[in-house]
């Protein structure tokens, strides 16, 4: 669990507590005593039975001083018990409700997480990758200087690298059958959208090389001088001297 999910416990009033374990415990009819029940449930793990009595402390107790960090704290119980469907609706539920709240940019982050959680293989379907850029940019954008920003670039990264990887695949399968057109057009999109990845030298050195298969040879040059001039230590450009 990555470590900025699990210094939600400090974050949000997870605070250690003593004696019998959560199971064991009595207490109070009073929300003051749910509360601390079901954060109890939480720290020890049980995140399902979490989940469940803080969903019926929010209905029984929607006034508490409690009643917004619970909010917070089922996100986490949802995320942590891989619920990520639920944390990915009550996340949107919590902007939606607190879009000022001090702690809105942990909702944001764990709404993108949650998007991060749900992906299949880039090859299958790319639309969650898709909603996590969209929800990391949001949370770097609003919350520049949120305690999740680096976890949140970090991730990005991580995203546009696997994006860019998938159109790299793609445009190669288009190259070796030789459908030239779509190849390039799909090397041009990864140039132009995933710059800083490390795909992009094999891709300037495909784009190249289909411009050269179309006949373009003025446009094979350029694409190649340019993956010279910004990588000439890469063995894609020794490759594209051909194309120069």
């Amino acid at each position: 669990m990555n470590l900025k999910l699990s210094s939600l416990l400090l974050l949000i009033i997870i605070t250690a507590l003593s004696g019998c374990a959560a199971k064991d415990k009595v207490y109070d009819d009073n929300a003051e005593g749910e509360y601390a029940h079901a954060k109890a449930f939480v720290q020890s793990g049980d995140y399902a039975v979490a989940g469940d009595k803080l969903k019926k402390f929010s209905a029984d107790h929607p006034y508490s001083k409690h009643a917004i960090q619970s909010e917070l704290l089922r996100i986490y119980a949802a995320y942590k018990g891989k619920e990520f469907i639920l944390s990915e609706t009550m996340s949107k539920r919590f902007i939606d409700r607190h879009p000022k709240h001090e702690n809105v940019d942990y909702a944001k982050y764990m709404l993108a997480m949650s998007y991060f959680e749900q992906r299949t293989s880039a090859e299958k379907d790319i639309s969650m990758y898709k909603f996590s850029i969209d929800a990391f940019k949001a949370l770097l954008k609003e919350h520049p200087e949120s305690t999740y920003a680096k976890s949140g670039q970090r991730h990005l990264r991580s995203l546009f690298n696997a994006l860019a990887v998938h159109e790299l695949v793609v445009g190669k399968y288009y190259f070796e059958h030789d459908r030239f057109v779509a190849s390039a057009n799909r090397f041009q999109d990864l140039v132009r959208l995933y710059q800083t990845t490390p795909s992009i030298e094999e891709a300037l050195y495909y784009l190249s090389a289909s411009y050269a298969k179309m006949g373009l040879k003025r446009d094979a040059r350029q694409t190649a001088m340019i993956l010279r001039h910004n990588h000439p230590n890469s063995p894609w450009s020794s490759k594209a001297k051909r194309f120069l």
